[in-house]
């Protein structure tokens, strides 16, 4: 049987290092990606020791640069032959700051990474896509993606808004080419980006903050688990495979009491 083969942007560490080993675990070939050599290497690394005999591959790219997004493509249909999924994982997000405290060195390269990150995303992997009339690219949801507004998330949320209307557009631009377009999201994760951006310098408001995320946030390799099982099985072009639900966001608040989660431990 033909092995499925994934491609996924920013899988050297968080949710898309989780995902590249759930494919590896249901036998699918996996290249995974990062902005550096280093971290591919070291991700590689971790991989191979964990799942000796997997199909596992590296290549570094960065996802703000349309050469190296082509090149990304060009090496994974180089090795597997063709890709069944390309994922765009990558993606940045930003301290918690009023808009106009943050720097437009940072703004740019959150728009930069996610944004364009977006459309070279859509654009390499449909190119390429379209001559097998074969294959499906998914697209990382986020804050702001449904339009909400958090203070000192401003411009990380008006790049997952943007993000979303690129994977709607897509999906319709699609329909009759044999390609499928969805949408993936994760809710709220614990990793080491998220834990150094929240604030624990106010005691009170980090105790707040602990037992909002302790209702709501999972690891990633819990979500991982979750999706890519779904990934596999999509068949709809549109889809959205959506792991924290509003029907689940209010059963976690309602069985608080009870259950007596802990994602982040005192």
């Amino acid at each position: 049987m033909e092995k499925t083969n994934i491609v996924i942007t920013g899988s050297t560490r968080g949710l898309g290092f989780c995902m590249a080993r759930e494919f590896l675990l249901r036998g699918c070939a996996v290249m995974i990606s990062g902005r550096t050599e280093g971290s591919v290497q070291s991700a590689l690394k971790i991989l191979k020791k964990g799942l000796p005999g997997a199909n596992i591959l590296g290549f570094p790219c960065d996802t703000r640069n349309a050469s190296q997004m082509q090149a990304l493509w060009d090496e994974a249909e180089k090795e597997f032959g063709h890709v069944d999924h390309w994922i765009n994982n990558a993606g940045i997000g930003q301290p918690m700051l009023l808009l106009w405290d943050l720097s437009l060195d940072a703004v740019e390269d959150i728009i930069r990474t996610n944004v364009m990150g977006a459309f070279y995303g859509a654009c390499v992997p449909m190119r390429g896509m379209v001559k097998r009339k074969q294959g499906a690219i998914w697209f990382m949801e986020g804050h702001g993606s449904d339009g909400r507004i958090r203070r000192g998330l401003s411009a990380y949320g008006a790049s997952k808004r943007a993000l979303r209307y690129v994977a709607r557009a897509l999906a319709v631009e699609a329909k009759g080419t044999g390609i499928m377009v969805g949408a993936l999201s994760p809710g709220i994760m614990i990793t080491d980006f998220t834990m150094k951006r929240l604030d624990r310098t106010n005691q009170e408001q980090w105790e707040r903050t602990k037992k909002v995320f302790n209702i709501l946030a999972d690891k990633p390799e819990t979500v991982a688990a979750f999706l890519v099982p779904r990934i596999l099985g999509a068949r709809k072009n549109g889809t959205l495979i959506a792991w924290l639900t509003t029907p689940k966001i209010l059963f976690r608040f309602m069985t608080a009491g009870l259950t007596k989660r802990r994602v982040i431990e005192d």
